[in-house]
């Protein structure tokens, strides 16, 4: 037990240390309304290219922020941070 509040504590230690841009804050924000959105989806609602939601979107995957399950077109989005 004492070694998982160890690692919990390093963890949220990481988060506060995460800025996130607006387009960034606004994916999370929908995603978690309708985690089934698509790049072109998000780039309609957020009023940008879907390229800059794309590496937006790859930026979070990278941080761990968002988790992509199944397949591009049947597939859902998993946020693991909320901000």
């Amino acid at each position: 037990m004492e070694k998982h509040r160890r690692n919990i504590g390093e963890v949220s230690g990481i988060e506060q240390q995460i800025e996130l841009n607006d387009t960034q804050k606004k994916i999370i924000k929908l995603l978690l309304e309708d985690n089934q959105l698509s790049a072109i989806k998000l780039a309609d609602r957020i009023g940008i290219a879907s390229r800059n939601i794309e590496s937006n979107i790859k930026k979070l995957k990278e941080l761990g922020i968002l988790i992509r399950h199944g397949s591009p077109k049947n597939g859902y989005w998993e946020v693991t941070l909320t901000y």
